[in-house]
């Protein structure tokens, strides 16, 4: 038992909150107790800033949630300092960064903010949000939610509009919040006692090694790819289409679909998995015809170029050289296609099971960055090749 205690005493602790006046005491208060409880809390005003002028605070923050053990956040009446480039609160930043990286985290929010979110603005949000998407097919940015709350009368006006998104984000996430009572004292000692009985204090991870040769990977990958695909073509056209497709497909892994945060971070928000198939179709008059299929695809024969229901057809009606990420929630895949040319390739791969037409539309750029950048040099030298087809 000693050595969990020792364990523990060791924990570091980031606290967070907004820079309000309600919550200064509260702040000093919980990282006076810490202390004392043989913890290491991680506070601004104590033993985190400021730092010089030309040394960014909010990187120095995210690096401080990322070394801590566990992110405590307060939550009040007020929003904090927001940066439009990352479209959040710097607060809400730092929750993101402890989410991402697997953080033990602890949130209390004020009964009155909590509890008109819960009774009422919760409803309000997930309705507007409902709407949004059923009327331009995207997911409302936080500016948005804002402004539809901002213009309800049913939304309590002390409270800054931006919490609303931040609890909104927090439920998403299903992070529970407790109740935070200014003027009632929280008992940390038996708090963290309970943490530790369920196994929820989290230790230090290793440092890992970041590796810096992506870029010379592509290359070197491309440049098999394209030994491997002289053999299979002529120049009117392909000598076996079937093994032109698989040599792309085996070279394709999947990867994870991330969400960028201005300068300061990105959230692993899913994955997808390797190349599970692949369809090439050509334009032939007034329809697209199948040259070839590989893997679980089961593209029609032909798709009249009037079909808007046909990935293929709405990739080639977009104009030479267009690309697009689509996804279908029946058959739990991405699809990535690609014109060049005559021809479309389409590139099928499989999603994690979060995924679903909502989550898609959320993050449908951050799928399309992901999966059409995962590997450019790759795709260009395709594009190439199929651009020189005849038909």
């Amino acid at each position: 038992m000693i050595g969990v205690l020792d364990r523990v005493a060791k924990t570091k602790i980031f606290i967070s909150s907004v820079n309000e006046d309600g919550l200064k005491p509260l702040r000093r208060a919980v990282f006076r107790e810490l202390t004392g409880l043989g913890h290491e809390p991680i506070m601004w005003e104590e033993n985190l800033g400021p730092w010089p002028a030309n040394v960014d605070p909010v990187v120095k923050c995210l690096e401080a949630v990322e070394e801590s053990d566990i992110y405590l956040l307060f939550i009040g009446s007020k929003a904090g300092t927001y940066y439009a480039h990352a479209a959040r609160t710097v607060t809400h930043i730092e929750f993101i960064k402890a989410h991402e990286q697997g953080k033990t985290i602890l949130v209390f929010g004020d009964v009155e903010v909590k509890n008109a979110f819960f009774g009422t603005v919760k409803q309000l949000v997930e309705e507007f949000v409902e709407r949004f998407i059923a009327e331009t097919e995207q997911f409302p940015s936080p500016k948005d939610i804002m402004d539809a709350l901002q213009q309800n009368d049913r939304v309590p006006k002390n409270i800054e509009p931006y919490v609303w998104y931040l609890l909104y984000d927090i439920s998403l996430r299903k992070v529970y919040i407790d109740d935070l009572s200014l003027g009632v004292q929280i008992d940390w000692k038996t708090y963290f006692s309970d943490l530790l009985r369920r196994g929820s204090i989290l230790l230090p991870l290793e440092d890992s090694i970041e590796q810096n040769s992506d870029r010379l990977e592509q290359f070197d990958e491309a440049y098999e790819v394209v030994t491997n695909l002289v053999p299979h073509l002529q120049i009117s056209g392909f000598h076996n289409p079937e093994a032109f497709l698989k040599s792309i497909m085996s070279r394709l892994s999947g990867g994870i679909i991330e969400q960028s945060y201005g300068q300061y971070m990105s959230e692993k928000v899913g994955e997808y998995g390797d190349c599970s198939a692949a369809t090439l179709y050509v334009l032939n008059g007034d329809q697209m015809d199948i040259v070839a299929k590989v893997g679980d695809a089961f593209g029609e024969a032909h798709y009249k170029l009037s079909n808007q229901a046909s990935y293929v057809v709405l990739t080639y009606n977009m104009g030479e050289h267009a690309e697009q990420v689509y996804f279908k929630e029946s058959k739990q895949m991405f699809y990535y296609s690609v014109r060049s040319g005559h021809y479309v390739l389409t590139l099928h791969f499989p999603s994690d099971p979060d995924w679903d037409n909502k989550k898609f539309i959320l993050f449908k750029g951050c799928a399309n960055h992901a999966i059409i950048s995962k590997n450019p040099l790759l795709i260009e030298f395709i594009k190439l090749f199929l651009g020189g087809m005849q038909p």
